[in-house]
């Protein structure tokens, strides 16, 4: 039961991100704040990296039962925030909130779980916890449909299935008291906390990620507000790890993390260009099957069906072969690092008139992203001692989190700067003319276009009033984005080939296998 219950708040943590993710810019335009749809995205990926760092340390300390169950309350604040919000400031503080419980979810899930088993049995129950994600591996598609209607029932749904397992783990989880804080006073544990070090980490990563984002999107790169946010981030970051080094005597991160360096640098890149390599497919896919396949509402959510199978099942195989063959886990993750990499380049040369030449690469493409991003984190939990288990994991969620806001502010830049070269050269003029004539009503029929299916849009536009000039629009419309996607892909190869360089460099992580197990349940 106490697996059963880590598995229900695994799934709603990963369902979170794949429901609204895939229906970030459905959201933005019904809010009426298309700008600023990036930030449903990256709110929630700025909060998961914020927390994860001082809840690794908390859990060690305090024990993971509490603060799981804290997440799950988060969680269910969070749906009821998106479920009725007006406006785009409080879907962003649900997204906030929402990615405040599923960092400590992530973190909690996949050190409670694999402490409970013997270290060389850690992949596989990896594997099992994310079997029970599947039922919800169509949430792109139960997304879609439940969009043609309203997105909000989403809420609803997710926020009822943490209670369930808030309840499960409430009533069945029942670990013995952290050795890390045995025979301490409560003063003696608060000492332990490293207070200033959550600050610096806090402020400088939220400061950072911010800047990153805003740049090229709502300020120019060379404005106060980027340089000024950029640069106080990145030097809080520096001040963190040396306050980390010189300055605590209880650091958020060891430095005993790092007792094999070479692995440990070798998994931080791993996550680091998985979590950029997750961006392209995931976020950018769902606007690629409106603009240039001509989706409806639920020829989108059948399209989207891969993302969260494949991504779960390359989590499940991977994690499978880790535990099978032990000895070779370096070579499992070199295997899935080329399968993401070959997928995901692939995708920069399928036909934009034949979505059936999407499948294959696209396939292949989120089995390794699902078989390097979750048994990364595995392998985070093997190299670090039992005692640090927590603080590993949640290392290596935020070198994955910040990955993704990077990966989302660069190809979102990147997009944004085709899409409006090629407006220009494909689309000005079939919108002029059908009475589309100036440049604030094409920037927001081009929009529009990016928000869903144009189908459920078009009567915002008066000129667009006969079959002809619709199927005109449409056309245009396919011109225009068919060109835009290739680039995103293409650069995704780069961090592939990265990944799979670093991947080797796990070769010698056999010396930490074993039979010992971290916790025994009481």
């Amino acid at each position: 039961m106490t697996m059963l219950g880590l598995s229900m708040t695994f799934v709603a943590a990963e369902v979170v991100p794949l429901f609204l993710i895939t229906l970030f810019s459905v959201i933005a335009y019904s809010l009426h704040a298309s700008s600023y749809s990036v930030w449903l995205i990256t709110s929630q990926f700025v909060a998961i990296g914020a927390v994860a760092p001082f809840v690794g340390t908390l859990s060690d300390l305090l024990g993971r039962k509490i603060i799981v169950l804290v997440s799950l309350v988060c969680t269910v604040i969070a749906m009821i925030i998106i479920g009725t919000t007006p406006n785009i400031v409080g879907m962003i503080a649900g997204q906030v909130i929402g990615g405040i419980g599923i960092g400590i979810q992530l973190l909690t899930t996949i050190a409670a779980a694999t402490e409970l088993v013997p270290t060389y049995r850690r992949g596989i129950t990896i594997g099992y916890i994310v079997c029970g994600f599947f039922p919800f591996s169509p949430a792109s598609l139960y997304g879609q449909y439940l969009a043609a209607h309203s997105w909000r029932w989403i809420a609803a749904v997710v926020g009822i299935w943490a209670a369930a397992a808030f309840v499960v783990l409430a009533i069945f989880y029942r670990p013995p008291p952290r050795a890390n804080s045995l025979n301490l006073s409560k003063r003696e544990l608060a000492s332990r906390i490293d207070f200033m070090g959550s600050f610096l980490s806090l402020a400088g990563l939220v400061l950072f990620l911010t800047g990153l984002n805003w740049g090229g999107q709502h300020y120019s790169w060379k404005s106060a507000h980027v340089i000024s946010t950029l640069t106080v981030g990145l030097v809080l970051l520096v001040v963190f790890f040396v306050w980390e080094k010189y300055g605590t005597k209880y650091p958020m991160f060891p430095m005993a993390l790092a007792r094999s360096p070479r692995p440990f640098i070798a998994v931080c890149i791993l996550c680091l260009t998985s979590g950029i390599n997750y961006v392209p497919l995931v976020v950018f896919w769902t606007t690629q099957a409106y603009t240039v396949y001509g989706a409806s509402f639920y020829q989108a959510g059948v399209y989207m069906l891969p993302i969260g199978f494949c991504i779960a099942g390359g989590a499940v195989i991977s994690a499978m072969l880790i535990t099978v063959f032990k000895t070779k886990i370096y070579l499992i993750l070199v295997l899935f690092c080329i399968i993401q990499t070959a997928g995901l380049g692939s995708m920069a040369a399928v036909d934009p008139e034949n979505i059936s030449t999407v499948w294959a690469p696209m396939i292949l493409g989120l089995i390794g992203v699902g078989g390097v991003l979750l048994p990364s984190q595995v392998i985070f939990s093997i190299i670090t001692p039992d005692e640090l288990i927590g603080t590993g994991v949640a290392l290596s969620i935020v070198v994955r989190m910040v990955g993704q806001v990077v990966g989302v502010a660069m190809f979102y830049n990147i997009f944004v700067q085709k899409v409006t070269a090629n407006t220009i050269k494909y689309f000005a003029l079939p919108a002029i003319s059908v009475g589309v004539d100036d440049v604030a009503s094409i920037t927001s029929l081009v929009t529009a276009l990016t928000a869903g299916p144009f189908s459920s849009y078009v009567a915002l536009f008066p000129q667009i009033n006969t079959t002809e000039k619709y199927n005109i629009i449409i056309q245009a419309e396919h011109e225009l984005f068919k060109h835009c996607y290739p680039i995103l892909y293409l650069i995704s190869v780069a961090f592939g080939g990265a990944a799979i360089v670093s991947a080797f460099f796990l070769s010698d992580i056999n010396q930490f296998i074993d039979d010992h197990v971290a916790v025994a349940l009481v």
